[in-house]
């Protein structure tokens, strides 16, 4: 696991090499025409024209700064790494130079605790539904980049943001975090749950899934992670509760400690045509789904 002095020691010299106008001119020409894997090489030559350097030996020694970190050479020149792709796509989904000013908007929903209509905010690149009249609901908030409100209504932009963090937990609970596709470590809190009895969940985010090794980190209840699993949406289907919904609209189950060695925990969640039982391991892994 990377440690925070280490992965602190990895941004700072990374950042660093992008100190310096003629290294990004070098990195715009050899992205310019960027087609992942199929990318054709930049030669030398290439490059020095498309910054238009004269200097051989000043072009030189910014591009072997670049090489091995955002630059890799190959037969036939040079190709941008795999960073630099991602933090160019990072940059260009979130605009931070970019203000984006979103007056908070009520959406077709209700809040589960008092039926008022929930607001959706967007700040420091967060989407966050809350409601309008009431304290008692913890609400709903996930990044969700600026590009996501090019031509959505307030409505569609709650429910990309709310399938954009099912999708990313649905990873994360298989174990490949969404965005450095590093290990993640499922935190399943038994601490109340006693063998054998029902726990009536509220707002609390009994799952916490946090990458081992990047910033990325959710809380959530324990329906919405296993919405993903054709076994589990077929069975809460056949019972009358579509995955569509948003994640507040969804039925609160009720969770039960089956045993702790190993760990089984049964979700009971009732719908209008019945009721469905889905038991998860520690991992949180789906282990049996029953009607």
């Amino acid at each position: 696991m990377t440690t925070d002095d280490e992965a602190g020691d990895s941004v700072r010299a990374a950042f660093s090499l992008l100190d310096h106008d003629i290294r990004l001119e070098i990195l715009l020409a050899l992205l310019e025409d960027w087609h992942a894997v199929y990318t054709e090489p930049k030669s030398y030559t290439e490059l020095m024209d498309a910054v238009g350097m004269r200097d051989s030996g000043q072009f030189n020694y910014h591009l072997d700064k670049l090489r091995g970190v955002y630059v890799r050479e190959v037969e036939d020149g040079y190709v941008p790494a795999a960073s630099v792709t991602a933090l160019y796509r990072t940059v260009v989904a979130h605009r931070p130079t970019d203000r984006l000013e979103y007056d908070p908007t009520a959406i077709d929903s209700a809040c589960p605790r008092c039926d008022a209509a929930p607001i959706l905010r967007y700040e420091r690149g967060f989407v966050t539904v809350e409601c309008s009249a009431c304290d008692d609901w913890i609400g709903f908030t996930y990044p969700f980049p600026k590009n996501g409100f090019a031509g959505r209504s307030a409505d569609a932009v709650a429910r990309a943001t709310t399938r954009r963090a099912r999708h990313h937990m649905a990873m994360a609970r298989d174990g490949q975090c969404p965005f450095c596709a590093g290990a993640t470590t499922v935190d399943l809190r038994l601490d109340d749950g006693r063998d054998g009895h029902s726990v009536e969940l509220e707002d609390d985010h009994v799952i916490e899934i946090a990458c081992d090794t990047c910033t990325f980190l959710v809380g959530a209840d324990p329906l919405s992670p296993l919405l993903f699993d054709d076994r589990v949406a077929g069975a809460l289907a056949d019972v009358g509760i579509d995955r569509d919904r948003y994640d507040w609209e969804l039925p609160t189950p009720t969770m039960r400690v089956e045993s702790r060695e190993p760990v089984r925990v049964a979700l009971d969640v009732a719908g209008e045509g019945g009721a469905v039982t889905i038991t998860v391991d520690e991992g949180f892994a789906v282990r049996s789904v029953d009607r």
